[in-house]
């Protein structure tokens, strides 16, 4: 996930935001993913969704979309879907600045977030 980490290198110390995987708990540099869930329910039903998590491309990524599929079970009509952290950091950085025209009641941004079970608990494990 997206996180506020201690930096001390030049130019001087602070937090900076980076993205940190949830599988490993190192920083994602290069090739990584962003992966998150949404809940394609009967008609009618308010759309639900996980947060957003990220992971480094590999071992990392197959045991974190593992352990979503136990939080967000695909027979409760949940589905993971990823996108490539540069891709989505161009996608947030971009939409960052203008606002969705077609929907200025952020109808379609009511969502329900469905946090997962204690993530500090359980961690996804690599294998």
């Amino acid at each position: 996930m997206i996180e506020y980490v201690p930096y001390s290198g030049e130019p001087e110390a602070m937090n900076c935001p980076a993205v940190i995987c949830d599988t490993c708990r190192k920083q994602v540099v290069g090739q990584g993913n962003v992966i998150w869930c949404i809940r394609a329910g009967e008609k009618g039903e308010q759309r639900q969704i996980s947060p957003i998590f990220a992971a480094h491309k590999g071992r990392c990524d197959r045991a974190l979309e593992l352990w979503l599929r136990g939080q967000y079970p695909i027979d409760d009509h949940w589905i993971n879907l990823w996108e490539e952290v540069e891709v989505f950091m161009k996608q947030f950085n971009n939409n960052v600045s203008r606002s969705f025209d077609e929907d200025p009641q952020g109808e379609y941004h009511q969502t329900i977030v469905k946090m997962p079970g204690s993530p500090h608990d359980e961690l996804p494990q690599i294998s």
